[in-house]
């Protein structure tokens, strides 16, 4: 049992160094891209570092999802994760409102007709 426990730590320890290994190197890649942009992109105007910027007043609310679109919102933070973009859940919903934004109001009805009908509240407990 020991030898069975030390060989499962050495692969798990082994799984994390390759995990880091990746990520440095992605990072370093983001690096590099930033780093070889003109300089003048790089840094910020002098006019808006004076500025202050105003924070917007952030809203707290709970939503109701399908098991698949909890699961889809995984999908695109991996996805994102392998472009170097660590992003969070709100994140991922914010970017989803932008894009229906966008749409046309014809896209924009087809798109929520689409989607399954979810019973809203919290589940009856067993008592």
């Amino acid at each position: 049992m020991k030898s069975a426990l030390t060989s499962s730590l050495r692969a798990e320890d082994e799984a994390v160094r390759n995990r880091f290994q990746q990520a440095e190197s992605l990072l370093e890649e983001k690096t590099q891209q930033a780093s070889s942009q003109p300089r003048n992109l790089q840094q910020p105007q002098k006019e808006d570092a004076l500025q202050p910027e105003k924070k917007e007043k952030v809203i707290r609310d709970s939503f109701t999802l399908p098991s698949g679109d909890y699961e889809l919102i995984a999908t695109i933070r991996q996805r994102c994760l392998k472009s170097a973009v660590n992003a969070t859940k709100s994140e991922v919903i914010r970017a989803g409102l932008h894009i229906l934004q966008s749409l046309s109001d014809e896209e924009l009805i087809r798109a929520i007709e689409s989607l399954e009908k979810v019973k809203t509240g919290r589940p009856a407990g067993n008592i």
